[in-house]
């Protein structure tokens, strides 16, 4: 049976496969830095810079985009992160089930809840170069905790007496429907479609909207995976019987994935040298990734940060409202005045 260090290694393989790794932005097609290594490679440049990670870029990006798949929903990169720390836990997980005599999958459990845990504390004001550390000192304090805890344990009560409970009655059975469709299907439905058409509308406004199209085609035809796979998440089950495939997307997905630092700054209505400060202690709001010697914010966390709705749309209900705000706008040129 795999323990913890090992189901964590297999997932993490899982995902990443054989494919070449980007850790500037998560994604080789956006990234400005055309050669990428292997997770296998990867892993043990990682696993090598962990000696010292606040020199090292490397545990600086990965920490930037475990937080930033974060808000998307995706553990991903958090995972990766703790498959790199698992081979330097190896050691301190086999020293303490040698010394104090407990079960070394058991330690290592406790070693990846405790590191977990604590990725999930230092999510606010924490330099991401003491991230793994942190993790760490977490996972090895967490082994010394159990084994030191099952070595106090003793027996000084009376033996406890066990109760067996009644079966509870089964419930009787209740339709899907009466759970999903609590509600009018309707409303939610008709409220999404507004919202498309507004962006549409808005699109077509501003002269967008051959640009939108084009995004919608490559879209349809399967050119964006990352997009499609990433929207596939949302929970858009109605829409798919009014308007076919359910090829949803974000509106983050029609800008730029990452910005600089000026910009970033600009739009949380900072100045760019107290980015820069935040950024060196670990409150800018959405670490930033390094892509060679520049640092790149990812556009999504910082729409989260800064309370820019990151709505899901349709590409019909975009081309729909463009397609509607174009006759209206028609029809006002041919409207005679007065």
């Amino acid at each position: 049976m795999s323990d913890a260090f090992e189901c964590v290694e297999q997932y993490v393989r899982r995902v990443c496969g054989e494919e070449a790794l980007c850790v500037h932005a998560g994604n080789t097609r956006d990234c400005e830095i055309k050669r990428h290594p292997s997770y296998t490679t990867f892993r043990s440049a990682a696993t090598e810079s962990l000696r010292n990670p606040k020199r090292s870029r490397l545990w600086e990006s990965m920490v930037a985009l475990g937080r930033a798949y974060d808000l998307r929903g995706d553990d991903k990169w958090r995972m990766i992160i703790m498959d790199c720390l698992t081979p330097s836990l190896r050691w301190h997980a086999y020293q303490v089930a040698q010394k104090l005599y407990v079960d070394v999958s058991d330690v290592r459990s406790d070693m990846v809840e405790a590191a977990l845990t604590a990725w999930v504390e230092t999510a606010n004001n924490v330099p991401p170069h003491k991230v793994p550390q942190i993790m760490k000192k977490a996972a090895i304090r967490a082994a010394y905790e159990r084994a030191t805890a099952l070595s106090r344990e003793t027996s000084t009560d009376e033996p406890e007496e066990f109760v067996l409970f009644e079966e509870s009655p089964v419930l009787p059975d209740l339709r899907a429907a009466s759970i999903i469709h609590h509600a009018d299907p309707r409303d939610p439905d008709v409220a999404e479609q507004i919202r498309g058409e507004r962006y549409g509308a808005l699109l077509q406004k501003h002269g967008c909207i051959n640009a939108a199209t084009n995004f919608h085609q490559e879209l349809r035809s399967g050119g964006r995976p990352a997009v499609t796979h990433r929207a596939a998440k949302a929970p858009m089950l109605a829409r798919s019987r009014l308007l076919g495939p359910s090829h949803y997307y974000y509106i983050s997905d029609f800008y730029p994935p990452f910005i600089g630092i000026q910009a970033a700054a600009e739009v949380l209505g900072i100045p760019e040298s107290t980015a820069y400060r935040m950024v060196r202690n670990g409150s800018f709001p959405c670490p930033p990734t390094r892509m060679g010697r520049s640092l790149r914010v990812p556009v999504p966390p910082l729409m989260h940060f800064a309370h820019i709705p990151d709505v899901i749309v349709h590409p019909d209900d975009v081309e729909n409202g463009a397609a509607h705000a174009s006759g209206l706008a028609r029809g006002n040129h041919d409207r005679p005045s007065g």
